[in-house]
Parts: structure tokens; sequence; C-alpha cells
């Protein structure tokens, strides 16, 4: 079977010849934490080779941002600190060095959106039919989607796509606390701003699709918390709902297999709104947000799930990590429709060894080797060179605030 064969038997609980490998995406800081780890630079250039790791391909370059974008400007820097405007015309506190890229804390001041006034002059910017879009530059180092349609229609591997979706986008215009208010003070607006970001979608994919067979979409939302979602289930239904069943209805119209939402944090809730009518599966099912996948995969019969795997477990000893990927794996091999992987990204505090431990770990459970007894021939770690330093939060931060680069 192709990798796009794989995946599309697991959506659909099928038996493929052997489970697709998916591991986990280890952000910029973790990969140079890891160099420093015995990572030499040509496995990180091909890390998805030097793994194993089953590939998918995107469509090239579909841009859904504003366009133009806002004019990026600091208005004030104190140390290693900035204030500035992004790209969204958001006005945000941040390091000017980040401890560890891809993963960001930041403090948000001001959004641009705060009235219909408002809302209207944003729209000027998302314009779905701006050739800018599409087109390739040197900048965004995507291709043109009608230059990959070849190649993505005769690919092995699985074609998807990434979108900002309802929620994602209305918080990136109005702001977490904003876009809360206004669903009572000015629900309208809501209404709104959703519905225009549902026909955008739509338009802007609507050629595309016509022309590439996509196996999956992914709608980023991101609207939850711990234990809870952003949106109470009441909210979702209003807001979000009818809309999510056109974009659904127009994607599978389209050919598409399966609809993903993406949203850190507990989904149980979301799930009941929008599993099965609106959605087909979700990622990345953080542990640490009490979701369980087995849970979820009883509750909700032929829900596909992708995630799960606690990353907090993986920093400790190889017996911790080990019970953690076996315990994900039962439930693979009795329930069908989930393939495990990292629950989000992959932080600098994972041992990269350990990583490496987890891949062979995975890579033979997906061909069916037993889970109490298997331990893996660690080929992979034997290739790296010796360890320099192990990852220190301390020395990182301390490192990024340093007064050197701004004297």
């Amino acid at each position: 079977m192709t990798h796009s064969e794989r995946f599309l038997a697991v959506v659909r609980g099928e038996q493929p010849d052997r489970m697709p490998c998916h591991f986990g995406g280890p952000r910029a800081s973790t990969l140079a934490a890891w160099r420093k780890q015995g990572l030499s630079e040509e496995q990180q250039k091909n890390w998805r080779a030097f793994v194993g790791e089953d590939v998918g391909t995107g469509i090239g370059k579909v841009y859904p941002g504003p366009w133009p974008p806002f004019e990026e400007r600091v208005i004030e820097q104190d140390g290693h600190l900035k204030i500035w405007i992004d790209d969204w015309g958001v006005k945000r506190l941040d390091a000017v060095r980040q401890p560890t890229p891809g993963f960001v804390t930041r403090k948000y001041i001001e959004f641009p959106v705060k009235c219909p006034a408002d809302f209207e002059e944003m729209k000027q910017r998302f314009d779905p039919h701006s050739p800018e879009r599409v087109c390739s530059d040197a900048t965004s180092g995507r291709p043109d989607w009608r230059d990959r349609i070849e190649l993505c229609n005769q690919s092995d591997d699985p074609v998807g796509i990434s979108i900002p979706a309802l929620y994602w986008t209305a918080r990136d215009w109005a702001g977490f606390e904003g876009l809360s208010i206004m669903c009572i003070d000015q629900p309208n607006l809501v209404h709104e701003m959703m519905e225009h970001r549902t026909w955008f979608i739509m338009e802007i994919y609507r050629e595309p699709l016509k022309h590439i067979k996509v196996d999956s979409v992914i709608l980023n939302e991101d609207m939850s918390y711990k234990t809870a979602a952003m949106f109470s289930p009441a909210m979702m239904r209003e807001f979000m709902l009818p809309r999510y069943r056109r974009l659904y209805q127009f994607f599978k119209d389209n050919g598409v297999d399966c609809v993903y939402m993406d949203s850190d944090g507990h989904v149980g809730e979301i799930l009941d709104v929008f599993y099965p009518e609106a959605i087909d599966a979700t990622i990345p099912l953080e542990i640490a947000a009490n979701n369980d996948p087995e849970r979820y995969l009883r509750r909700h019969p032929g829900l596909f799930i992708r995630g799960g795997i606690d990353k907090r477990e993986l920093r400790f000893s190889r017996e911790q990590l080990r019970a953690e990927v076996v315990r994900r794996y039962r439930a693979v091999r009795e329930l069908g429709r989930y393939i495990p992987t990292v629950d989000h990204g992959v932080p600098p505090n994972i041992p990269l060894r350990n990583f490496l431990y987890m891949v062979e770990l995975l890579k033979g459970f997906a061909k069916g080797e037993d889970l109490d007894t298997y331990e893996p021939p660690c080929e992979l770690e034997k290739q790296l060179g010796p360890i320099e330093e192990m990852f220190d939060p301390l020395k990182t931060i301390r490192e990024a605030q340093s007064d050197e680069e701004y004297v």
C-alpha cells in the first residue's frame, strides 16, 4: 500500500498492510537543543527521511491571511522586550529574541476589530480572489498550487490542506477577550465575521479543489482550555455549527475524505457539538488537557483521531516512555481509526535519544510487533554524535535575555 492508501484505510476503519508512522514535529528550538545532543546538520536537514516518517504533501501556496498585510513596526523596545504591530495589525508585547523558537509566549495588547466599522476596513484585506494569494514568490518559498496539480494527483503520499478557520480567525481579528464579549454585546458582528470567513474559505479553495484530489483538510481553531472549550457549546451551535456544516459539505462535494478540527486543549465539548455532522476527525488530543483517545473512540464510533501520546512522558525513563506508547497502541489495535503521535509540537526538554527510542517503538508496533515484549534495536541512536550538552531551560532564557546584543 502507498502512504496515502494506508492513511485512508485507517480513516475508514479498514486494516492497512501496516499502520502509518507519524511521530510529531520538533520545532526550531527542539532541533537546536538536539544538535547539542549529537544530531548532525545533515540529519536535521533530512529529518523525516532520517527517522523514516510517513510524510504528506501540500497543494502549494494558498495564502489565507490579510492582503496586503499590515506594516510591521516596532513601537517601543526596552532591553529584551518590544511592543510592536504584527502583519495582522495586532499590537503585541514580545521578546526580541525568543528563548525557544516555535514555542512562544506573548502578550496581546490591542486588536484591530472592535466594531462593525473596523470589520468593514478589515474585509478589504480579505479578498479571496487577490492574485497574490496564490502566485509563488521568493519570500513565501511555496510554489503556486497550479504548478503542483500533476505532482499532487500522482503522489503516493496523502495530500492535505491546513486552514485557519472560523474561531481562530475571528480571534485574530478581535482577540480572545474581545471576541468573547462580542458574542454577548455584538452577536451580529460575530455572525458577520464567521460568515465572511466561511465564504472566504470556500472561495479561495474552490478552484484548487477542482483540479487537485485532496485527502484531508485540517480546520485550525485552537479553541479550548485545559478542561473545557473557550466557546460554550451553545455559542458553538449558534455561531459555528451551521457554517461548519456548509464547509463540511463543500469539502465532501469536492472529494475530500477526511475533515479534521485541530484544537489544542480539551476537545470533549467540541466533539459533542461537531461530530459527526461537521467533522470526521480531531487532532492533536493533548493528554495534559484531560483528553483520553480511548474514551473518545468509544464515545464517538467512526471518529478518526491523530495524536494522543503524552509529550510529558517522553522526558523521563524509557520504561515510562514505553508504557505511554504501549497504552496508546493498545487502543489502536482494539478500536482502530487512530494514529498515535506526540500530542502537539515536540518541545526541547524531550531528550533526542528518548524521542528516537519512541520512533523505533512506533515503527515496530506499526508492523505488528508484540506490545508487551518488543524492544527496538536503537539503530537511529547509533548514528548520533556525542552529547555536548542537554537542554537547560534556565540557561536558554538567560542567554535570550542577555543584554549583550542590545548594547
